[in-house]
């Protein structure tokens, strides 16, 4: 699996977060939604009427463990990945073999990051609107 990000409207092409096939390890890819349901109780009736709404919430966990050169490499790395992503709204992009998926107006919604020498598991948790197979723009 390749993810890849990029900022929405920026002119130019995609950043590698991580690639298994380079030797980061993916450890957790487990994304979950919640679709929105509007919820209706009639006068009198039994039941709610549950109406589905086209929102959706999706979760989206990234836990992979990278290897550094260095362990200074390492603890800057930390920062950098960390900083790719405070505040700020990505596009990402997840590659299983001929496989795209998209996951457009992803927010970094929390992340951990565990060093053990020139090892770090990072632990990216995002918040986005849904998945798809056409490329956000």
């Amino acid at each position: 699996m390749l993810v890849h990000y990029k900022t929405p409207g920026a002119v130019g092409g995609w950043t590698l977060l991580f690639d298994e096939s380079a030797g980061d390890a993916n450890e957790k890819f487990n994304p979950s939604f919640r679709d929105a349901v509007m919820k209706v109780t009639g006068y009198g009736a039994a039941n709610e009427l549950k109406i589905p709404l086209s929102n959706t919430s999706c979760q989206l966990p990234f836990k992979w463990s990278q290897n550094y050169a260095t362990v200074a490499a390492a603890a800057t790395g930390i920062n950098t990945v960390r900083a790719a992503f405070k505040g700020l709204t990505k596009h990402l992009r997840c590659t299983f073999d001929a496989t795209l998926l998209y996951f457009p107006n992803a927010v970094l919604s929390g992340s951990s990051h565990d060093q053990h020498g020139r090892e770090v598991l990072h632990q990216l948790n995002f918040e986005t609107d849904d998945v798809t197979t056409t490329e956000p723009t």
